[in-house]
């Protein structure tokens, strides 16, 4: 596979991942990461020194960054729903989450 078909093949991983968080799909996004890292890896020594790619690998921090984003949200309502149950009172709805260390949301 060339560079832009696992580009390709890594944005409909993405889009099927988005799918995934939207129908709370769990083991199909733990699925989906075991296989963005796989190809990201395939990906990285498939490109290694062609900076005509740059632009190409921004638009996947930007696909990264949108996923990123709606799993942080997933996981702030389910702390929302979890504290409501256990105690009656959901959580300060506009409460900063904890910060994952590791996860950039930065480009």
């Amino acid at each position: 596979m060339d560079p832009e078909q696992m580009f390709g093949q890594f944005d409909r991983l993405l889009e099927e991942e988005r799918g995934a968080i939207r129908r709370l799909d769990g083991a199909r996004v733990h699925d989906i990461a075991a296989e963005k890292a796989d190809l990201f890896l395939a990906i990285r020594e498939s490109t290694r020194g062609r900076t005509e790619l740059a632009p190409r690998f921004r638009e996947l921090a930007a696909g990264l960054r949108r996923n990123a984003v709606l799993l942080a949200h997933a996981r702030d309502c389910l702390r929302d729903v979890l504290s409501a149950f256990h105690d009656g009172s959901p959580a300060t709805p506009y409460a900063p989450a904890p910060s994952s260390a590791g996860l950039s949301v930065r480009g």
